[in-house]
């Protein structure tokens, strides 16, 4: 699902969408003890940035309704004052960073949806009585188990945080899924409850950083849990055959066995 709407907005042909979404995989999904730079995530990565190209050079000739066509006539303020359109890397960067992001960090919170709900029976049967819920429930998934954790950045300046002294330049990894489990924010962290009031995870970042898909992802979240619960009720999930992703930048499940 994840991939078929993001491919639908960025404007991917649908006979093309399975095969982008294996480059996808190819590009976070990594074996066991092989870092996130390797062979075969740099193969799929430069397959899915020459097609996201090909896809912005058509569309320059023949533009459509979609995001790619926007990119490719976006205009944007340069350090002169002036205007200026995006060149074809710039916006093959762009697009790349919405494909993936789109495709992986959805599929992941699909997947520990229902993993989570599956081990509370009770909240499960509640969503089901009550879909009103749902828009809640999506909102504590995301602060229980968030689907991106990490976000990293470099440091602009040199800077003491809580004792620590960071040197300008230096890179840093934020896990900012932890602060979803802060107790000095939420009563109970550890306790899951799709009735919890007063969201305020950082499951989509802050500020200038805060992710521009957030409002699809709530959609497709909310979506996605409305049209499963409407056709099956309940599941269970069989934890021996769970698989998760091996990667550093999101959290999830490569595979989710079910029975409903």
């Amino acid at each position: 699902m994840p991939s078929r709407v993001i491919s639908a907005l960025v404007g991917v042909p649908s006979e093309d969408q399975e095969e982008l979404r294996r480059l996808v995989d190819g590009m976070f999904h990594i074996e066991p003890g092989v870092g996130m730079v390797n062979e075969k995530a740099a193969t799929a990565g430069l397959a899915l940035a020459g097609y996201l190209a090909d896809l912005a050079a058509e569309r320059r000739r023949s533009p459509r309704e979609d995001m790619v066509t926007d990119l490719v006539n976006a205009e944007i303020t340069d350090n002169t004052g002036g205007s200026r359109r995006l060149g074809t890397d710039e916006c093959v960067r762009f697009a790349l960073l919405l494909y993936s992001a789109g495709t992986e960090t959805v599929a992941k919170l699909l997947g520990n949806a229902a993993v989570i709900l599956a081990d509370h029976p009770a909240q499960l049967a509640d969503l089901t009585a009550d879909p009103r819920l749902i828009p809640g429930a999506v909102e504590e998934l995301l602060r229980y188990e968030a689907p991106s954790p990490v976000q990293g950045r470099w440091t602009t300046r040199d800077v003491t945080l809580r004792g620590v002294d960071i040197p300008k330049d230096s890179k840093v990894l934020l896990l900012t899924g932890s602060a979803g489990r802060d107790p000095r924010a939420f009563d109970d962290p550890d306790r899951f409850d799709v009735r919890r009031a007063g969201q305020r995870h950082l499951a989509f970042g802050h500020g200038v950083h805060f992710c521009l898909g957030a409002a699809l992802a709530r959609l497709e979240g909310r979506v996605a849990l409305e049209e499963t619960l409407r056709r099956f009720p309940s599941w269970s999930v069989d934890h021996s055959r769970l698989e998760r992703v091996h990667t550093s930048t999101v959290r999830g499940y490569a595979s989710v066995p079910i029975s409903v």
